[in-house]
């Protein structure tokens, strides 16, 4: 499954490669199996390097974009 995300008017494709991990511009999101509280993480990495967790698929992706522009 492809979906789409936009970033100041361009559009990133979010690829899912299976139901726990989807690639979005060069980096590999993890869903991490639920624990205490319950909730649902995201792990970000690339290559080697662990990047960080969020809450949402889309706030993953928001941070992606962030270290990428950051970057520039």
């Amino acid at each position: 499954m492809v979906g789409a995300l936009s970033n100041l008017g361009a559009a990133f494709a979010l690829v899912q490669l299976d139901d726990k991990a989807s690639l979005y511009r060069g980096f590999t999101i993890l869903k991490l199996p639920r624990k205490k509280p319950y909730v649902v993480r995201y792990q970000i990495t690339r290559g080697s390097d662990y990047l960080g967790l969020d809450f949402a698929l889309s706030e993953a992706c928001k941070t992606i974009d962030e270290i990428l522009n950051h970057a520039k």
